[in-house]
């Protein structure tokens, strides 16, 4: 089989020969016509000169006798009889001229009668001189006119008839010269169709060898690109048709590998091979309309403990090892898959509460038996949510966050499973959409602080004030902090209010300072900002800055903040009060922190939280309480405050029972700094049955 290029260049070279037959064809038969035409004429010239040649010198001969006989004297016609001679000769020489060209047969005898004439002519003519020179002119005058004259006369119409034969045979020959053109042109035409005829045929037939192939490895890779990886493609000549047939083989084997990849990248877990969160959504959108199930969320408790004290490597494998034991786990019906993490999730088609709740009981089960892990005994257990379809939820989202928030509320309440109502506590929407606004509400100055003042009952004065961040929403007007603050806490944006709080209640105390109101300021950290290792920095600089003295600031934590990274946080906590910072712990008694934890704690006082300050006067549980923190806080040395008291009734009793401060709508609510200011300054105890003085 020829190749492309073979055949390519086989054709250029016969279009090539074509043509050049096209040209030469015509270049030799225009030659020969030019030729032949040119010997035609001059032949055909040539004969009728002679004729005419023959014709003129007999006249002059004929005109010449007449002048003879018209001569008297002999010695006058001597001269006359040369020149006759040189006609006829001239005559003889014209006829023999005739005799020796190429004439036809039907010529030749006219030419051969005109020779005899010709004869005869000279003969008469001669008599006719004769009888000139012996009888006279009268008798050679007579002689002449019956006879010689006779002759010439025929001889002359014989001449001009072969004069007209000679032209009318000229005509003729180029009559056949027109027709030999015409048949050339036609030649050159019918060669020229040939060459087209050839040519087209020649490039349709290469055309065809090349386009059908090429033509299927179009369609062939249309159909790759289609993911038809399983078409087949034939193996083709040994040619370059064949190298792109295997070129084809090759790429679609390339591509089924890397698709096989990404494929592998994009829906599975390279960890432990299961599905991932992509194909897991994948698979649950793909669930016929109709129909139910369950979805199950796990997450491994206390992994993270095991992660940061063995290393992640040793996290990595007991993650595999997780994953090995769901597996065997499973039943048929089953989709298990790895979300992240420590978190797999598990779609159970046709399944009802009871089915999903053994499910979980077995997965557990699994989970909790010893797994060897490095030569190292690892026990473990897990906390799964499980969320009902299409009864809580029909789409993928839906059902994932009810899982979460269920398996949330077994890890809560260290139930092992929790199947969701679907009354778990979820942000409402309105909420969600303000996560998106608070950066810019920060830029355009939107976030504002309110100060609740803190009432010592020994000095019965104001001595402290918590900041508490209000969001004045253009739209939704003032927003409290309950409502935006967890957001951002989950979301870290809290990294970015609390420098903006710290720097405004840093500012807002060194002018009540400078204005003469002896009253220290607090401000709320997270669990974010006490494990900032910028805070301890951050606090300093502000202080020097607004040259505030630092015991002139207290500091609050809620316990919570001190549970995720207890040593990075006692070391902030020490570096705060080493600038003489007053450090309060926030909603005592409502955390997991022990008594021993806080005696290490470099602290100033404890809140007790609300829950245990409300109905203090007439809940005897909840004075028990709060009188024995009162009592522990007075023997480490720490103030303790009571925040959420409302009622005169409250206040009374916490200041009969010791309590330092109190902080609550019995004091007074949470004032803007223009109306906090006028309100410290008029501030006057009224009795033990103090009231609230602002609504």
């Amino acid at each position: 089989m020829l190749s492309i290029r073979a055949r390519l260049v086989l054709g250029f070279a016969v279009l090539l020969g074509l043509l050049f037959a096209v040209a030469a064809v015509p270049l030799q038969r225009l030659e020969d016509l030019t030729a032949r035409t040119h010997d035609i004429v001059d032949r055909q010239v040539q004969l009728a000169i002679l004729s005419q040649r023959a014709n003129q010198h007999a006249q002059a001969a004929a005109i010449g006798l007449l002048n003879l006989m018209q001569t008297a004297q002999r010695e006058a016609r001597v001269p006359q009889y040369a020149a006759m001679d040189a006609e006829l000769a001239a005559a003889d020489r014209a006829v023999a001229g005739l005799e020796m060209a190429m004439l036809t047969p039907a010529l030749r005898i006219d030419l051969e009668r005109i020779g005899d004439l010709r004869r005869r002519y000279g003969e008469l003519f001669q008599a006719t001189v004769e009888l000139i020179e012996i009888e006279g002119s009268a008798p050679a005058r007579r002689h002449f006119e019956d006879r010689t004259q006779k002759v010439l006369n025929t001889l002359l119409f014989e001449t001009q008839a072969l004069e007209a034969r000679l032209q009318q045979a000229m005509q003729a020959e180029l009559e056949q010269l027109r027709l030999a053109a015409t048949n050339a042109r036609r030649l050159v035409i019918l060669l020229a169709l040939g060459a087209l005829t050839a040519g087209a045929f020649m490039a349709w037939a290469i055309a065809r060898s090349i386009v059908r192939p090429v033509g299927e490895a179009v369609a062939i890779a249309g159909r790759i690109a289609g993911g038809d990886y399983q078409t087949l493609i034939p193996a083709g000549k040994h040619d370059e048709i064949g190298a792109l047939m295997g070129s084809l083989a090759t790429m679609r084997d390339s591509i089924a590998s890397r698709e096989e990849r990404i494929s592998r990248l994009a829906y599975v877990d390279l960890l432990t091979g299961l599905p991932n969160r992509t194909r897991f959504l994948e698979i649950l959108g793909q669930l016929p309309a109709g129909s139910r199930g369950a979805v199950l969320m796990l997450g491994i408790d206390r992994f993270a403990p095991i992660n940061n004290a063995l290393g992640h490597a040793v996290g990595d494998r007991l993650l595999c090892e997780i994953a090995a034991r769901l597996c065997l786990a499973q039943g048929g019906n089953c989709v298990l898959a790895r979300l992240w993490g420590d978190e797999f999730a598990m779609l159970l088609e046709d399944a009802d509460q009871a089915v999903a709740a053994l499910h979980a009981e077995r997965v557990l089960a699994a989970l909790r038996a010893p797994m060897m892990v490095d030569d190292q005994r690892l026990d473990i257990d897990a906390s799964i949510g499980i969320a009902l379809y299409p009864r809580q939820g029909e789409s993928n989202t839906a059902l994932l966050r009810r899982a979460d928030l269920a398996m949330a509320g077994a890890k809560r309440r260290h139930a092992g499973y929790l199947v969701s109502t679907g009354n778990e506590n979820e942000p409402p929407h309105e909420e969600l959409s303000l996560i998106g606004e608070m950066r810019e509400a920060l830029a355009r100055g939107e976030f504002l602080l309110h100060y609740q003042p803190k009432l010592d009952l020994a000095q019965q004065r104001i001595t402290a004030a918590e900041a508490l961040v209000r969001w004045r929403h253009p739209e939704k007007g003032t927003i409290p902090p309950g409502r935006f603050i967890p957001f951002a806490e989950q979301t870290g944006f809290i990294r970015e209010i609390t420098p903006w709080v710290l720097a405004r209640v840093i500012a807002d105390a060194a002018q009540w300072r400078r204005d003469g109101i002896d009253v220290v300021a607090s401000a709320n950290l997270s669990a974010f900002d006490l494990l900032n290792r910028d805070l301890v920095g951050l606090v300093r600089r502000l202080l020097d800055e607004y040259t505030l003295p630092a015991d002139r600031l207290c500091l609050e934590i809620t316990e919570s903040a001190l549970m995720d990274e207890p040593e990075l946080a006692l070391q902030h906590l020490k570096e705060l009060a080493a600038l003489g910072i007053k450090l309060s712990i926030d909603d005592y008694g409502s955390g997991q922190a022990s008594l021993a934890y806080v005696k290490t704690l470099p602290v100033h006082e404890l809140k007790i939280d609300r829950a245990f300050v409300d109905g203090v006067d007439t809940d005897t549980r909840n004075a028990a309480i709060v009188r024995s923190t009162i009592l522990l806080c007075r023997e480490l040395g720490l103030t303790v405050v009571a925040e959420g008291a409302e009622t005169p009734a409250e206040l009374a009793w916490l200041r009969t029972n010791g309590c330092d401060l109190v902080q609550g709508y019995v004091v007074a609510r949470p004032l803007p700094l223009e109306d906090f200011l006028p309100w410290v300054r008029d501030f006057r105890p009224a009795s033990s049955d103090l009231e609230c003085s602002v609504s």
